[in-house]
């Protein structure tokens, strides 16, 4: 009797054990709410595939905003370092260098950075990402007018930090996200080159309209307010409607976690071999371009004694040529192609069931735009290739400008190589900002590899230099397709 009143007294669980069993649960439920379900669903926003052509006009325009300040924002600078920014003194112009690079160098790291961090809102809903790009170069601007205006280097520099997370690398990937949404085979090529074509359109009116200001604070006023028209054309006539859509297993919700996946550009790479090889190919093929036009300004004027109208002229007649030729390959020749073989059709005398069969499926289709963007993006960076060299032989500023329009027919390789890089993967969207990381640090190396040999080997080296990285882009793009069978 007494021993079962003591066992009634006796908790059937020692405080020991309770602490233990709270303890698993709370770690059980961490590990449940942290753990992606295989068969959870989060939601998109996308674009519809009618709509998504209404995108194209904001590639001209950002290109046009960037063109506007592009020469000004140089000459804001010197507005704040000099006490006379048309002829500063020794120590302000060393100075004013040091400020410019330190400009540059911040823009170029935020630019990298800013992939991984901005993903996390362009992957889920692109039209956001291409929203925040407009917002960020705006307020980028806005911060070195009121940084101009006080004489405040420092409030200057702030703007940098948000123009780095609004490049032109990051525009284009943002808008890559919104092109890879239409189902057509042949569409995300067409779209991505023509909104090249639209970009290169718009950075080569943008400075030669913007001679025709009267004050050079204007330049910044019409990007503002052009950013500004360009975002509300965005939410108004750009309407997105919400899908759901699996989680893939790399996708966390947990903040911590999704703070870390900023490396998942890099980290992409090993989940997508194949990618590998053309995300060299544009590492190399942007370490060759990002400096080349200052490294083409310096020289012509070292040679030629190129003022600003000059290089003004060269950027405008780069960007000119590079839009045409994308025209062309994109539009002009598929539509000469399509109406010969009408006009061949219509003459001959053959049955409508052979001419069926003489029309390529989807999978032909996709076969064929998959090699029409290889073979582009050879022969696109193959005329850099040998033209480049051909710079140290220039006896004259014809022979420059002459120079400059071949090699403009390389700066299209680039949606050749995304879409080719992108047309066998899986993960399309993590694929795109893979690419865009390995363009941003082919732009940061690029200033480096190519500033260096400008200033140490000098007499044109440096135009044989970015012949050389070109060169090893094409040899990486020519063994990829043998690293995808």
């Amino acid at each position: 009797m007494e021993r079962a009143k003591q066992s009634e007294r006796r908790p059937l669980l020692s405080d020991h054990d309770v602490e233990a069993i709270a303890n698993d649960q709370v770690s059980s439920t961490v590990a449940i709410a942290s753990a992606p379900c295989p068969n959870s669903r989060i939601k998109r926003r996308t674009i519809r595939e009618e709509n998504i052509p209404r995108v194209l006009p904001i590639a001209f325009a950002a290109a046009f905003a960037i063109a506007a300040t592009s020469a000004t924002e140089i000459f804001a600078y010197a507005n704040i370092m000099c006490a006379d920014p048309t002829h500063c003194k020794d120590k302000e112009q060393s100075r004013y260098a040091g400020v410019v690079a330190v400009a540059t160098t911040i823009a170029n790291v935020c630019g990298v950075v800013g992939i991984g961090i901005l993903q996390q809102w362009i992957k889920p809903n692109p039209k956001l990402g291409l929203c925040i790009w407009l917002v960020c170069r705006g307020t980028g601007v806005a911060w070195l007018v009121v940084g101009m205006l006080l004489r405040s280097i420092h409030i200057a520099l702030i703007g940098r930090i948000f123009e780095g997370f609004a490049t032109d690398n990051i525009l284009h990937y943002t808008l890559s996200t919104i092109w890879v949404q239409t189902e057509e085979s042949s569409g995300f090529s067409r779209l991505m080159g023509t909104s090249l074509a639209l970009y290169m359109a718009g950075m080569s009116f943008g400075p030669t309209i913007v001679t025709f200001l009267p004050n050079f604070i204007l330049s910044f006023v019409t990007a503002i307010s052009l950013l500004g028209v360009s975002l509300l054309y965005l939410l108004v006539f750009v309407p997105t409607e919400t899908r759901s859509a699996q989680i893939d297993e790399h996708y966390d919700t947990a903040w911590p976690r999704r703070f870390l996946s900023i490396l998942d550009p890099v980290r992409h790479f090993c989940r997508e071999p194949i990618l590998v090889l053309p995300g060299f190919v544009i590492f190399f093929f942007n370490a060759a371009q990002a400096y080349l036009f200052p490294a083409i300004m310096v020289h012509a004027a070292l040679r030629f004694g190129f003022t600003s109208t000059e290089n003004g002229y060269v950027i405008s007649i780069a960007a000119l040529t590079s839009s045409i030729y994308l025209f062309i390959v994109l539009y002009v020749i598929p539509n000469a192609r399509k109406f010969t073989e009408r006009r061949r059709a219509e003459g001959s005398k053959q049955s409508n069931q052979d001419e069926e069969t003489e029309t390529p499926s989807g999978a032909q289709d996709s076969v064929h735009h998959f090699t029409r963007d290889l073979l582009c993006a050879l022969c696109s960076m193959s005329v850099q290739l040998v033209v480049l060299p051909c710079f140290t032989l220039a006896k004259n500023s014809k022979s420059i400008y002459g120079l400059v329009i071949l090699i403009a027919l390389g700066l299209a390789a680039p949606s050749f190589i995304k879409s080719y890089g992108v047309s066998e993967v899986k993960d399309k969207n993590a694929s795109l900002a893979g690419l865009a990381f390995m363009e941003s640090l082919g732009g940061l190396a690029s200033p480096v590899i190519l500033g260096a040999s400008q200033s140490l080997l000098g007499r044109g080296s440096v135009f044989i230099v970015a012949s050389s990285l070109v060169g090893i882009a094409m040899l990486s793009l020519t063994l990829s397709p043998f690293v995808r069978r």
